[in-house]
């Protein structure tokens, strides 16, 4: 048996090393860190045009508090006010303008900013779900289900809505009016959604304890329930305009977003202790479709022609579509993926060519959405927060080395 080295004699350990790609991901990342800067720096939202046709007869318009104008009419007449409410949606803040007259009653109601996916937003706004609000008094709950019909398939987007609609009137009525307003609610909304992605993180990673045909049978079923439950039942799968949001630092309530909660924490708990994405490989509903799909074509990972321009053009649509993001303020705005026009059928013409190609594509080639368009690859945002750890991990040690020296 060879005898361990003496100290003295054993190999110096070499620090990790400055790799020539890093400086590239340290500029991608600074270059982020500018329009973060930039998209601060964007002028407040104008209520000027809500408030003239909210109030067409109002000579003028009072600022009486924070995001209130009194409506003043001819001979100084209170005509009413106008307040804005603000509440979490789907891809952010989402903020409504509110006409509330002298008895607390709603007049008008329009959404001045909102960090929605723009086609999926669009939408929501065509249907009559503004339109309950009007003759609404703010001592009506003003609660989804209750007194307010949800839009289907944007229950978030609704709620929050709702929420916002129920603030700002609200608000008009405490401070302005000094009427007796009902206290809010806050219940906590855990079910179905909550539940089936807490069991499909459980599953997916208990499924690496396996082998062999086991691991293999319950990988089929995550992918069929991720597809199923996340995609066509529940339509909430991972988008990039999730990451978006942690980079503008927008929070929802954890009242009633625990499910993005979950979805957020599960994927950074295993980024951070690991390099390997379980919801994208066990459960990502869009990438299910693709495998089977491909099972039924026989779709293998084929090599391509011009791979390397397909992989900088991936980076570059990535890249391009969080900064605009990033500056707009929008998680959503430059959101480009299909998997809403998969699982609803909606979408635009250029949304339904693509998913006409990309599910054609799937029969002989394994995954290409992930491999060459998704913004949430490893060749894209994942790789990009995996290789920034590691830079950050390399730094740390250096500067402990270095002190110890």
């Amino acid at each position: 048996m060879s005898q361990p080295l003496p100290v003295a004699n054993r190999p110096e350990t070499r620090p990790p090393r400055w790799r020539k790609q890093d400086g590239i991901r340290v500029g991608v990342v600074l270059w982020l860190v500018i329009c973060w800067l930039i998209g601060s720096a964007r002028p407040a939202v104008d209520l000027d045009p809500f408030n003239e046709r909210a109030w067409p007869e109002a000579e003028s318009f009072q600022p009486v508090g924070e995001d209130i104008f009194r409506a003043v009419g001819p001979g100084d007449q209170v005509l009413g006010y106008v307040s804005t409410g603000t509440a979490s949606g789907y891809g952010g803040p989402l903020r409504v303008a509110v006409a509330v007259d002298s008895e607390g009653t709603i007049k008008a109601v329009a959404v001045v900013e909102h960090r929605e996916t723009p086609t999926f937003f669009r939408k929501v706004l065509s249907g009559r779900l503004l339109s309950q609000f009007v003759g609404k008094s703010y001592i009506d709950p003003m609660a989804l289900e209750e007194d307010i019909d949800a839009v289907t398939g944007a229950t978030r987007t609704s709620l929050a809505l709702t929420q916002s609609v129920r603030l700002g009137t609200r608000q008009v009525a405490g401070e302005e009016l000094e009427l007796a307003v009902p206290g809010e609610r806050r219940e906590v909304v855990f079910g179905f959604a909550e539940m089936a992605l807490i069991a499909l993180f459980v599953v997916g990673t208990l499924r690496r304890r396996l082998r062999g045909r086991a691991k293999k049978l319950v990988r089929l079923g995550t992918l069929f329930a991720g597809m199923v439950l996340l995609g066509f039942v529940l339509n909430s799968p991972f988008v990039l305009a999730h990451i978006n949001m942690v980079l503008l630092g927008y929070w929802p309530e954890w009242q009633t977003h625990l499910f993005w909660y979950i979805l957020i924490a599960g994927l950074l708990l295993f980024k951070a202790k690991k390099e390997w994405n379980v919801y994208c490989y066990d459960f990502c509903p869009f990438g299910a479709i693709q495998e089977f799909l491909g099972m039924i074509g026989g779709a293998k990972p084929r090599r391509v022609r011009w791979k390397s321009s397909l992989l900088w053009a991936q980076r570059i649509l990535t890249l391009s579509a969080i900064s605009l993001a990033l500056a707009f303020r929008n998680p959503g705005v430059t959101s480009y993926e299909i998997f809403g026009t998969a699982f609803t059928l909606e979408g635009s013409d250029y949304q339904f060519m693509l998913l006409a190609i990309i599910v054609l594509t799937s029969l002989f080639l394994y995954r290409p959405w992930c491999r060459y368009l998704c913004p949430l690859h490893k060749n894209t945002a994942e790789g990009l927060f995996d290789n920034t750890r590691r830079i950050v991990r390399t730094g740390w040690n250096e500067a402990k080395r270095l002190g110890r020296a």
